[in-house]
């Protein structure tokens, strides 16, 4: 091909036809022009296919953890909703003591030791630099603002774990109901969610009933307990709240998610 074209440019110039040289010279530029065009172009296409899939592989990825999210949240707040109940639950025992039944108090007391943390999956989007590679605005958005609005509520769970290390166990400890306490527990094993607690290595005959264990009255009659009772309804109600505003960040992230999964020839 190449000698052909030479042999166009040699007949050209042998016959004086230096004009239509020109316009052929000028012609030949162009072909060679728009060759290197169509190359660049065909190489931007390849990478921006390539970079697609890869941003639907990350989608793809994410979906998968976020759905664990979704799931890791769901179970702590609803956890957290059976220490509310059982804290809400004692102040009306310690309202109206006649009321009350000790195995009762003793469980409802049993419960306020959950102490859960929020530790989703951290994909570190952020630092990696992949968050550049998702194309949708709303979802890059939703998704750098991710780690913060964790960091939220962790921080109030927090502040329940430090109250309940440092004031509500040496309250109880004192009161003299730790032992019951550790037997409720393991009475209701069963009920409880697996992430708390390893089945096979409890036993409801493993722990039995204290002979030094105070009566209910002495419970309802505690100011201090009636005190930690009414704080962890204050707390674990502000967690929960900030709790369902991360859920509902978490399903518009899912949802943006499954919108901007798309097939890549």
């Amino acid at each position: 091909m190449l000698r052909f074209f030479r042999q166009i440019r040699q007949r050209l110039l042998t016959d004086n036809k230096f004009s239509k040289y020109l316009l052929y010279a000028i012609g030949e530029i162009l072909l060679v022009v728009i060759g290197i065009l169509i190359a660049l172009q065909i190489d931007n296409w390849n990478e921006e296919r390539k970079l697609r899939r890869e941003e639907q592989t990350l989608l793809r990825q994410l979906k998968e953890e976020y759905l664990t999210n979704l799931e890791q949240l769901d179970s702590k707040i609803s956890t957290r909703l059976v220490l509310l109940n059982s804290s809400k639950d004692l102040l009306g025992y310690f309202d109206d003591p006649t009321s009350a039944n000790r195995d009762s108090v003793i469980s409802k007391l049993g419960n306020l030791n959950l102490t859960l943390t929020y530790d989703p999956i951290d994909n570190d989007l952020i630092a990696s630099g992949k968050i550049n590679m998702i194309q949708n605005p709303e979802l890059k958005s939703l998704l750098t603002k991710w780690s913060t609005d964790v960091v939220q509520v962790q921080e109030v769970e927090a502040i329940y774990v430090n109250q309940q290390h440092y004031n509500n166990q040496p309250i109880l400890n004192k009161l003299g109901v730790g032992r019951a306490m550790t037997k409720a527990l393991y009475d209701k094993v069963e009920e409880l969610p697996t992430f708390l607690l390893n089945r096979n290595h409890f036993s409801p005959d493993d722990i039995k009933d204290s002979r030094l264990e105070p009566d209910v009255s002495a419970i309802l009659n505690n100011r201090e307990v009636e005190g930690l009772v009414s704080n962890s309804i204050l707390i674990n109600e502000l967690v929960n709240s900030e709790s369902y505003a991360l859920r509902k960040q978490l399903l518009e992230i899912l949802e943006l998610l499954e919108a901007s999964e798309t097939p890549v020839e």
